[in-house]
């Protein structure tokens, strides 16, 4: 063994333990909550030192968390001069949709050769807490649950570059179904009964009824969402504006987020 060799340290000397949840993923998760909700607006400006001073946090996990939100497409970073919000245009409308139906047909096919009994259970139980009629649950709880059932499959496909790439759809996603809901006071009827229908589909292991239910069901979600609007991203903007009004960020720590990023199951 050299002298260079004897000397260097192993690895485990020199790595710290990483800490359960960063500070700037925790600056994420409070921007993105505000943007998803329309509480910060489309063509928004943010700078470091105001947002950093709205949640008493420095400047970096700031900085860092315009990074990551301009890595989803929620924001676009400016060179020196923070991060824009980034509004939703028709054409993003239907890009995320097309890009979501591929996705998800290949998740609900490798969730029927591997779900488990666990994970067809989960999938019932939230079904099930879906109600029936609007007056039961507000429009923003709903996408809630609507987001973490499709959520569901995607961890029961056991596919993490597949669940990598529909949580970087999920806060769009989430936009969508909460502009959708508030525009339209049948939001529950349908989903409700589709989804219940095809936790069963995935569990009897009916590949063609499964993907028949899953391209309508989304197909039909697009097509309510945009038939609300003339302008789409204008439509977007003015539904979750009127429901949020102005953003009120508070000092960290913050609460859990709305839709917050889980890890497949199994991983």
């Amino acid at each position: 063994m050299t002298a260079t060799m004897a000397e260097e340290e192993p690895p485990s000397s020199v790595l710290a333990a990483v800490p359960h949840r960063s500070l700037s993923g925790e600056v994420a998760d409070r921007l993105r909550e505000a943007i998803v909700t329309g509480a910060l607006h489309p063509g928004e400006h943010l700078r470091e030192t105001e947002i950093s001073a709205a949640l008493q946090v420095s400047r970096s996990p700031v900085r860092d968390a315009f990074a990551q939100l301009g890595h989803e497409g929620l924001v676009t970073l400016r060179s020196h001069r923070g991060a824009v919000v980034v509004g939703m245009t028709a054409r993003d409308v239907e890009e995320v949709y097309t890009l979501r139906a591929s996705l998800e047909g290949l998740a609900v096919r490798l969730a029927i050769a591997r779900a488990s009994t666990d994970d067809l259970g989960r999938m019932r139980a939230l079904a099930e807490r879906m109600p029936a009629s609007a007056s039961a649950i507000s429009p923003r709880e709903y996408a809630e649950l609507d987001v973490s059932f499709h959520d569901l499959i995607y961890q029961a496909a056991r596919h993490e570059r597949l669940y990598a790439c529909w949580a970087m759809l999920r806060s769009h996603i989430f936009r969508f179904l909460l502009a959708r809901n508030l525009v339209n006071a049948d939001f529950a009827q349908v989903a409700k009964t589709e989804h219940s229908e095809l936790v069963e589909f995935i569990a009897a292991g009916d590949v063609d009824r499964a993907l028949e239910l899953i391209t309508t069901h989304l197909k039909e979600a697009y097509e309510r969402l945009i038939a609300g609007y003339v302008d789409s991203g204008k439509g977007i903007a003015v539904a979750l504006g009127a429901m949020n009004g102005r953003s009120a960020l508070g000092a960290m720590p913050p609460g859990e987020p709305s839709v917050p990023l889980q890890e497949p199951a199994g991983s």
